[in-house]
């Protein structure tokens, strides 16, 4: 087994890992801003909340399973393109499930639904997504001469290439990559604004349109991510420019940070939330 099966056996068994975690944890946390399915109707109630999490993890933990033959073919893109879509399915079929479980709720309850308004997002980060796609088009167009046939594209601990690929794979893997993230982003966008009661925070006061906002400002985030592990590996085999364990700590630590952010942007919007409550 090579380096680049044992990296996609260490991201499948992490994946495995989340969906038990969904199946078994999420219920029994309830419903929170950092762990669990967290999209909107999955937020309507306690009930709707566990249901949903069990439904999502069984699917989950059933695609990562079916995953681990497909890391014997050693091929990154046919992994990415198996992880990604089904995903994808699960996340929309999961919305689906919880939506009829908050139908379920309402008919028992029989009470009055307040009408929830479209979650709208600004300007800026409506087309940010778009922009940066569109750079990390043209920084690939651009360096595509000047790549070798054959790239290193993932390192060890020190820095040091221990999986490999064409550079027609790279490109392909990376341009189906954005793609599918650009496709989501505006899928998130589409729905907030179509049907708000997907995205919306539901019983927790943060703000009925943080989880919205903060679901796009991920999205964004991961652009960046994917912007600057190009660079990194472009650097890398065209000049060795990043060397090291320095060059990999440095990234592991941006990377690391930038994936909490969404979280720190929650946390803030649920202080302020109370704030204005305890004001009141």
């Amino acid at each position: 087994m090579n380096g680049m099966s044992v990296f996609l056996l260490i991201i499948n068994v992490i994946y495995l890992i989340s969906a038990l975690l969904v199946l078994f944890l999420a219920p029994k946390i309830g419903p929170n801003p950092y762990f669990g399915f967290r999209i909107g109707y999955s937020f309507s109630s306690r009930k709707v909340w566990n249901k949903t999490n069990i439904f999502a993890g069984i699917l989950m933990a059933i695609h990562a399973l079916f995953l681990f033959p497909i890391i014997i073919l050693n091929n990154i893109v046919y992994y990415i393109i198996a992880l990604i879509v089904p995903l994808l399915i699960i996340s929309i079929v999961g919305i689906i499930y919880a939506s009829h479980k908050l139908e379920e709720e309402r008919v028992e309850v029989k009470g009055p639904v307040k009408p929830i308004k479209p979650l709208e997002t600004t300007f800026v980060w409506k087309y940010l997504g778009i922009i940066l796609f569109l750079i990390l088009l043209l920084m690939m167009l651009i360096s595509y001469p000047s790549l070798p046939s054959r790239l290193a594209v993932h390192f060890d601990a020190s820095g040091n290439p221990n999986g490999w690929s064409s550079k027609n794979d790279f490109y392909t893997t990376y341009i189906i990559l954005a793609g599918v993230y650009l496709a989501l982003l505006y899928f998130i966008i589409y729905a907030g604004k179509k049907y708000p009661v997907a995205l919306h925070s539901g019983v927790m006061r943060i703000g009925k349109d943080t989880v919205f906002k903060a679901t796009i400002l991920s999205l964004n985030i991961v652009f960046f991510i994917l912007m600057a592990t190009f660079l990194w590996i472009y650097f890398y085999n065209i000049s060795g420019a990043f060397e090291g364990y320095i060059a990999t700590t440095y990234f592991l630590i941006l990377t690391f940070i930038a994936a909490f952010v969404p979280i720190g942007y929650i946390i803030y919007r649920w202080k302020k939330e109370r704030g204005v409550k305890n004001a009141a």
